[in-house]
């Protein structure tokens, strides 16, 4: 593992945000084998999703949760000094999407901005490089927004499913806020197994094979077999190696892949379920944004001024996986965001064909 200690810095603020749109799995019984629809909501746990429509974007809930921390004061757009945006569902290939959310956030010119594709494991990702950079740089504060829409999907792509998979996942998006301040402490673990890229993989409608379907079934037992392995035996290490015991922490938050997949890692590190956080069951797998999601979810409507202690692990696509440690004010964390914000960037969907 790449082990990282972040002295002096801190998570000042966790916001995330979902669009509107819920699906009620039970009510997909109408138009799919009612068996498959109860099989899938016993195993997964999943009992509804939340889904956007073609008129908001990852980047539109993304935007929603970061000034939802600018409205609650804790930041203002003139100290913002970096900007990672790490999302599988850009708005555009070229430039980075991240470059609009500069702009529609007001963000001064002097802010180191880029995008990060990422999936499952964007949070604990996303927020170790922009907690490094932090720390080696005179910027002040951080926004690290991560999110995706992959219940949308995208328009006029034809999707082929050939399993329930696709019924996981909901559209969400987040903002951390991390600033240097002294007394503070961040650690981080992160791996990665490029010889399972194909375990979960969305290879066409891209630069290498620019024609075929919007995405493909992945390898689940593979993806199985890896989470319930590499997990927690990272989770184990990481606590080894910073001499830490689970009994430390008042949450372990886990990617949001499903309800046995979370009750396997859990058992494996020995922490109880009381102390795992679950969204997913009105959320969905909600893809890099889960862990903030969980987290907003179950600590947003707290104001007792507690200092929380959490342990987060992100897994999944890549094949890629970490561990994050920090500790974080209740009051820093905000309720779960419903998002109304659309961006008209003047581009049109529908243009004639032109040649090179």
């Amino acid at each position: 593992m790449i082990y990282s200690e972040f002295d002096g810095v801190r998570i000042a603020g966790i916001a995330a945000a979902v669009p509107e749109g819920v699906v009620e799995i039970e009510s997909l019984k109408a138009t799919e084998d009612p068996q498959m629809i109860d099989n899938f909501i016993k195993k997964t746990g999943i009992v509804k999703i939340h889904k956007g429509t073609f008129e908001q974007t990852a980047a539109d809930y993304a935007f929603s949760a970061a000034k939802a921390l600018e409205t609650a004061g804790k930041y203002t757009p003139d100290e913002i000094g970096v900007l990672v945006y790490v999302t599988q569902c850009p708005d555009y290939r070229t430039p980075s999407t991240a470059l609009a959310l500069q702009k529609r956030l007001g963000l001064e010119k002097s802010c180191m901005v880029f995008d990060i594709n990422l999936g499952c494991s964007g949070f604990v990702y996303g927020v170790s490089v922009g907690t490094s950079l932090l720390s080696t740089s005179t910027a002040k504060k951080a926004l690290v927004l991560v999110g995706d829409s992959l219940a949308r999907k995208r328009r006029n792509i034809e999707t082929k499913r050939k399993s329930n998979t696709s019924l996981l996942f909901g559209d969400a998006s987040s903002a951390t806020l991390i600033e240097k301040c002294s007394g503070y402490k961040l650690k981080s673990a992160l791996m990665s197994d490029g010889t399972g890229h194909k375990a979960l993989s969305n290879p066409y409608q891209a630069w290498k094979h620019p024609e075929g379907p919007g995405g493909i079934p992945g390898d689940d037992i593979a993806v199985f077999n890896f989470t319930i392995s590499e997990v927690p035996e990272l989770i184990n290490g990481f606590l080894q190696k910073t001499n830490e015991d689970m009994s430390d922490f008042d949450s372990l938050i886990l990617h949001q892949a499903n309800k046995m997949i979370i009750k396997q890692i859990a058992k494996k590190v020995k922490m109880p379920m009381e102390k795992v956080p679950l969204s997913l069951d009105r959320y969905g797998n909600t893809s890099g944004a889960s862990d903030p999601v969980t987290i907003a979810d179950k600590y947003g409507e707290s104001n007792e001024g507690k200092v929380l202690k959490l342990l987060v692990s992100g897994f999944g696509v890549g094949l890629s996986w970490g561990v994050l440690s920090f500790e974080i004010l209740d009051t820093d964390i905000l309720p779960v965001q419903i998002s109304h914000d659309t961006y008209d960037d003047g581009y049109a969907d529908d243009l004639p064909e032109f040649d090179d």
